[in-house]
């Protein structure tokens, strides 16, 4: 019986990570790993996300558009991530930083900080029939394998897309109301510069 998971894994340089993506995908053609989607992840000083390679093996698609892991790197690298402390940038009126992250106890805080700044990382999804085959291959090239249930990944970053969206609507919602406010006393100062002309005459 194999594992659905989700793992992550930083190297302190980039062609270990190559080196171990193509590992990764050697033992998944071989049988003893199925590797769903996996990509090299890195991040730019500034907090910024970006798969310079990826491949994601279901149905033999180049992309990882439609798999959980660029579902997940989209989350943490996007305007979620900014929400939520897990890249650099501004959002909702609030300055976020990476470091954040290592204070945080979700699921994707722990993803994106085995993703460090200045870093790279191979993350990947995987059903694993022994976790030994991915660790060792993985601990061979310098890394060390995070990994959590893929069900439990998918929940957070549903829960995460559900969070910013009421976030964004609340948002609109003061928006709108500001505007409102402005034209209510653009409409009074316009009724008062009237009537101050009307009493003038």
């Amino acid at each position: 019986m194999s594992e659905h998971n989700v793992i992550a894994v930083p190297f302190e340089d980039r062609s270990s990570a190559y080196q171990a993506l193509s590992e990764l995908k050697g033992a998944g053609l071989e049988g003893r790993v199925e590797v769903l989607a996996a990509s090299i992840v890195t991040r730019d000083e500034q907090g910024r996300l970006e798969t310079p390679e990826g491949g994601d093996n279901l149905g033999g698609a180049a992309t990882l558009g439609g798999s959980l892991i660029g579902s997940l790197i989209g989350v943490i690298g996007g305007p979620i991530g900014m929400l939520f402390g897990w890249t650099g940038g501004l959002l909702v009126g609030g300055a976020f930083d990476i470091r954040r992250a290592d204070a945080s106890d979700s699921v994707l805080g722990e993803i994106s900080h085995y993703i460090p700044l200045g870093g790279t990382a191979v993350v990947a999804e995987v059903n694993e029939y022994a976790a030994e085959v991915v660790d060792k291959l993985m601990t061979e090239q310098g890394g060390t394998v995070y990994r959590r249930p893929a069900d439990v990944v998918l929940a957070e970053l549903e829960a995460a897309e559900d969070a910013y969206r009421k976030t964004q609507q609340e948002a609109d919602r003061a928006a709108h109301e500001q505007r409102k406010a402005e034209r209510r006393q653009n409409v009074e100062e316009r009724k008062a510069a009237l009537k101050e002309k009307l009493d003038i005459h």
